[in-house]
C-alpha cells in the first residue's frame, strides 16, 4: 500500500511540474533589453544563449536594441549569458551575465553597451551602473 502510495505522490509530483510548464505560473517571466548607445555609426553585435535556448547572432545600428522574454524556470536557476562585439571588425569582445534569476528578482534588466564599457540597470528604475569593460580593460 505504502509502494501505491508513493508512486501516487511522484505522479502528482511530475503532473504538476507538467502543469506549471504549460500554463505558466511558477515564478514568472523575464525580460532582457540591450541598448546600442554608442556614437552613430557604431555596431554591436550580439549572441546570447542559456542553458537550453541559443538566440543566434543579432547586430545593432547605434540607437537600437535587442530584446527578448522568456519564462523563468520554477527552481529559479534561469542564466543567460550574451556576448557582445564592438568597433573595427567587431575586435572588441565582452561576455556579460545577462540574467541570473538568482540576481534580480522583480524580471528585467537592460543594458547599455557605451564605448567605455557596458552598463546594468535592474527594472528600469535605478539609474545605469558599470558592469563590463570591453576587453577587460579598465
Amino acid at each position: 500500500m505504502k509502494y501505491r502510495a508513493s508512486i501516487h505522490l511522484m505522479v502528482m509530483v511530475l503532473l504538476s511540474l507538467y502543469t506549471e510548464d504549460v500554463i505558466g505560473i511558477g515564478r514568472g517571466r523575464g525580460t532582457v533589453v540591450i541598448y546600442n548607445n554608442m556614437r552613430r555609426g557604431h555596431l554591436l553585435k550580439i549572441r546570447c544563449r542559456s542553458k537550453d535556448d541559443k538566440l543566434g547572432y543579432h547586430v545593432r545600428r547605434s540607437g537600437g536594441n535587442y530584446t527578448w522574454s522568456f519564462k523563468e524556470n520554477i527552481f529559479g536557476s534561469t542564466l543567460y549569458w550574451c556576448h557582445l562585439w564592438r568597433g573595427r571588425n567587431f575586435k572588441d569582445h565582452v561576455i556579460i551575465v545577462a540574467y541570473d534569476a538568482k540576481s534580480f528578482s522583480r524580471g528585467w534588466v537592460r543594458w547599455s553597451a557605451k564605448e567605455k564599457g557596458i552598463y546594468e540597470s535592474v527594472d528600469g528604475h535605478e539609474p545605469y551602473h558599470f558592469r563590463y569593460s570591453w576587453n577587460g580593460k579598465f
